[in-house]
């Protein structure tokens, strides 16, 4: 027996897709992959044209010629390409090698559940770049994280870009992967699978967190202008 994959379908009803996955080949998912790197692709890449995250190359526009300046500007947008196809395989293909790890559920089993979950991101993704357009302005929070509200009473900013990444969406993946493994694996005890869950969306958050405060600029002047001999 064959079942279609439905990203609309199964995104409510993750449990059903374990199901029909574990009883029925599925058809038409190599498709939605290709679809959703071409969607993760235009979304980063128009989120860099409008502005979002090129606050550093802000100031080549007074010190720069116009054509340094546009040279930087493709730069720009072919690093958040690249980006977007690093981001999309990592949440697609080394999250479902982790949880299959944890659960073990073959891999293959679990990239149709990640598929859903990376749609999501990029859903969130695109409705965020959606309001900051309809506003004209950008902030480095997102209105559907607790980054808004942790800004509010702590100045540790460690603090607020990891609760940044901490989501209404980061709630719907959890919910999402529970829901498709626990139908998977009916023998898993549902509290430490609820734990390990949230705990990798500490860990991923952490990581993004720690990530971001990396000076790959500094890093990347000081290679280019040639280490300690200059």
């Amino acid at each position: 027996m064959f079942f279609n994959f439905s990203f609309w379908r199964y995104v409510t009803n993750p449990s059903q897709l374990s199901m029909n996955h574990q009883s029925s080949a599925m058809r038409g998912f190599n498709l939605r992959i290709v679809f959703l790197f071409l969607s993760g692709i235009v979304i980063f890449a128009l989120r860099d044209i409008w502005g979002m995250t090129t606050e550093s190359l802000s100031p080549m526009l007074a010190l720069a010629t116009d054509g340094d300046y546009t040279i930087a500007r493709f730069v720009s947008v072919i690093g958040a390409i690249l980006w977007a196809v690093l981001y999309i395989a990592f949440h697609l293909f080394f999250v479902s090698y982790i949880l299959g790890l944890l659960t073990s559920i073959p891999v293959r089993r679990i990239v149709p559940l990640q598929l859903l979950v990376t749609g999501v991101l990029l859903i969130e993704k695109a409705l965020v770049f959606l309001v900051f357009t309809v506003k004209g302005e950008a902030t480095n929070v997102s209105f559907l994280s607790f980054g808004p509200l942790t800004a509010t009473f702590s100045d540790t900013w460690f603090l607020v870009m990891f609760l940044n990444q901490l989501t209404i969406i980061s709630a719907l993946i959890v919910s999402l992967q529970f829901s498709f493994i626990r139908s998977y694996t009916k023998t898993m005890n549902w509290k430490s699978l609820l734990a390990v869950l949230i705990g990798l969306q500490i860990v991923f958050a952490l990581l993004t967190t720690a990530i971001g405060y990396i000076p790959f600029e500094r890093l990347f002047n000081y290679v280019t202008s040639g280490g300690a001999s200059s």
